[in-house]
């Protein structure tokens, strides 16, 4: 699901190797590689906008500035992000253990005959995307395996339908504390903060509200402040 979102992400995205073990990564990956032809390497794009195929296959949430992940085939997997003031920040969000400065990804993946995947390049700015093809080069093909991707994200595993439950859970404490705050009669922005600071408390990584005004007609994102009372409210 595509929502809005706000400027920036917020809240925790480190990687829990506990809710989602490394070698759970390891059989996403090892299923790319068995419908991957004789392609060797993988390059994941994946910004704050559009991170879906990143985060399946690295963990990895961009907040700010584009990443990508280069998959090798053998193991030796890498992964690129912004400065180099961000490499600190970037480690504990993925499994991934060799993080550099996207100054470096041109460099490591030019002049390489491996026949190569891009995952997400329709995503990617059009002056970044003639970078990536023209570091590539060479004669190989180069194939676009987003769709891939997506069959592969449409069949959940137990740690992902259990994950899933999870956040189920959080939602439903988020709309008992907003049912409980409108019903002693607080205007729609305090029974919406009501709702975000629940869910946050009970351990959300981050929260985003879609409300309507018009009786469930339209639905607008939490923008500004709206002291009314909304009678339904539908959040």
């Amino acid at each position: 699901m595509l929502t809005m979102q706000p400027t920036l992400l917020i809240g925790p995205s480190d990687w829990d190797a506990e809710r989602m073990p490394r070698e759970k990564f390891a059989r996403r990956i090892d299923a790319l590689w068995r419908h991957a032809g004789d392609a060797s390497r993988a390059i994941v794009f994946g910004s704050r906008q559009h991170h879906a195929e990143l985060a399946y296959l690295t963990n990895f949430v961009p907040k700010l500035e584009p990443a990508v992940a280069v998959l090798a085939r053998g193991g030796a997997h890498r992964l690129f992000v912004g400065s180099p003031n961000m490499l600190g920040a970037a480690r504990p969000l993925t499994f991934v253990e060799i993080v550099s400065p996207m100054k470096d990804m041109a460099p490591a993946i030019a002049n390489d005959p491996q026949h190569s995947l891009v995952i997400g390049a329709d995503y990617m700015p059009a002056a970044f995307r003639q970078t990536v093809t023209q570091a590539i080069g060479g004669p190989e093909p180069i194939a676009d395996a987003t769709a891939l991707v997506w069959a592969r994200m449409c069949r959940k595993s137990r740690a992902e339908l259990d994950a899933i439950g999870a956040a189920v859970k959080l939602t439903e404490v988020a709309r008992q504390a907003m049912r409980e705050v409108s019903r002693a009669g607080a205007g729609a922005t305090d029974v919406i903060l009501a709702g975000e600071a629940a869910a946050i408390a009970a351990g959300a990584q981050d929260v985003r509200t879609l409300f309507s005004l018009d009786g469930g007609r339209t639905l607008r994102p939490f923008a500004a402040s709206v002291v009314k009372q909304v009678d339904p409210l539908l959040v």
